[in-house]
């Protein structure tokens, strides 16, 4: 099953690299950098590795295979170090698994095969690979020259994308004459037509790794929804909990307690309660403030299930609120349920912003809600697209169509959540998570009522 993911994944990234006029998409994991993508892309669960996966020649069947000597060789690269060698092997099916040592660094062995590949123009997202990772792909190219075939895959099997394997193919007679230096045993000399690595693009372009993920497949939506309903069920089994006298820190440790015992592997994210003036603030953090009577509390919250995770927003009274406390409720609970009824694909961000917005303001709230109305969410809390009145310009082809300004596609998840948020007096937000569809959306998280709840 995964193997068919990704030959469709591999498709997408194909389809980029062509948009960009790109040979090859690098994807670097540092280590606890958190990016999902290598996961994604090739099911690779290690907190450490480097993917580069090579456009091929255009008369392929399939993208994500080369043809040498009559056979199909992989383009797909998955650079990991020891203490992964089985389980990359395991996971990453339809990659070319290659193991990094003292002697064979990432750094060497990534170079090697851009030169025996002979790329020209590398694409990487600028919004997750780090400046000095870059700096040190440029200066380890610099000093490697053109291959023949780099003794990285001599001898070593490859695994296709279809889970066979195969030989790589016999490396091709080196050139007569004078080698160039470069890496040890895989130098040779520059014959017509090939390019000093000095002179390779490296190409950034903010978000793609999160624009190939926009639209979600299946089983993505599947683990999405399932990963809402845990967090659905641990706030119902938290509510009859509560009472006066619960600092935050207690509500927020026992409601990511529930999480995990309703079969969540962590939190999506930092648990948010905010009571009375703290709920002023969008963000707050729990402290040890007991919640009192007659306040609100905001709790944020969210559930990781299988990768994917859930993002949900629910504001409590606790005993009788004031009629100030109960028309802000109410303002923000008509507005979050406008957006929740008109979302749907084909609208723009700003659009179902504008919607949650605008009623706010006809309420007296407007200068009160201070966030964007919403965010994709999917392996990341906070994805592409963008649920926001302010456009930005793309620059990435797969990004225009489904940015700020432009449409949103079927098969988004996103979320809707307005908020009001008064100094001294307390916020409101509440929060749904959404899957857009063609006549409008399939709301996740509407398994706990935004009805005032009172505890």
């Amino acid at each position: 099953m995964y193997c068919a993911k990704v030959k469709t994944r591999i498709h997408k990234v194909i389809r980029l690299l062509r948009s960009e006029q790109a040979d090859a998409l690098l994807v670097w994991n540092s280590e606890g950098s958190g990016q999902p993508a290598t996961r994604w892309l090739s099911g690779f669960l290690g907190t450490a590795s480097v993917a580069l996966i090579l456009l091929p020649p255009p008369r392929l069947r399939h993208p994500s295979l080369e043809r040498r000597g009559g056979r199909h060789h992989l383009s797909c690269f998955l650079i990991t170090d020891g203490r992964y060698t089985a389980q990359a092997k395991k996971e990453a099916k339809g990659f070319t698994v290659l193991i990094s040592s003292a002697k064979k660094p990432t750094l060497k062995i990534l170079a090697e095969i851009i030169a025996e590949n002979k790329v020209g123009r590398i694409l990487f997202d600028g919004s997750v690979t780090a400046y000095g990772v870059v700096e040190e792909v440029k200066q380890i190219l610099e000093k490697t020259t053109p291959v023949a075939e780099s003794p990285l895959t001599k001898g070593a099997l490859r695994r296709d994308v279809g889970g066979g394997l195969s030989q790589p193919p016999k490396a091709a007679p080196f050139g007569k004459g004078k080698t160039t230096p470069g890496l040890a045993d895989s130098a040779t000399p520059f014959s017509k037509g090939d390019t000093p690595l000095s002179s390779i693009e490296l190409i950034s372009r903010k978000h793609i790794l999160q624009e190939l993920r926009v639209v979600k497949e299946k089983e993505e939506i599947q683990l999405l929804k399932e990963s809402a309903e845990i967090a659905c069920r641990a706030f119902a089994r938290l509510i009859p909990e509560l009472h006066v006298g619960m600092s935050e820190k207690e509500i927020a440790k026992r409601l990511e307690d529930l999480m995990t015992e309703e079969g969540a592997e962590g939190i999506a994210f930092p648990t948010i309660v905010a009571s009375g003036k703290n709920g002023a603030l969008p963000h707050a953090r729990p402290t040890d403030k007991k919640i009192k009577s007659g306040e609100l509390v905001t709790i944020d919250f969210g559930a990781r299930y299988k990768g994917y995770v859930s993002d949900m927003t629910r504001t409590l009274a606790v005993g009788k609120i004031s009629s100030r406390l109960r028309k802000m409720y109410e303002a923000v609970r008509v507005a979050q349920e406008l957006g929740c009824q008109k979302a749907k694909a084909g609208m723009t961000g700003a659009e179902i912003d504008a919607v949650c917005r605008e009623y706010l303001t006809k309420k007296g709230y407007g200068k009160y809600f201070t966030h964007s109305t919403g965010h994709g969410i999917g392996m990341e809390v906070h994805e592409l697209p963008h649920v926001s009145p302010n456009p930005t310009p793309s620059n990435s082809p797969l990004e225009r169509g489904r940015g700020r300004e432009n449409a949103l596609p079927a098969g988004a998840v996103i979320t809707c959540e307005p908020g009001v948020y008064i100094p001294n007096v307390g916020g409101v937000r509440i929060e749904d998570a959404l899957v857009l569809t063609k006549r409008g959306n399939v709301n996740l998280t509407e398994g706990v009522t935004k009805e005032l709840i009172v505890v």
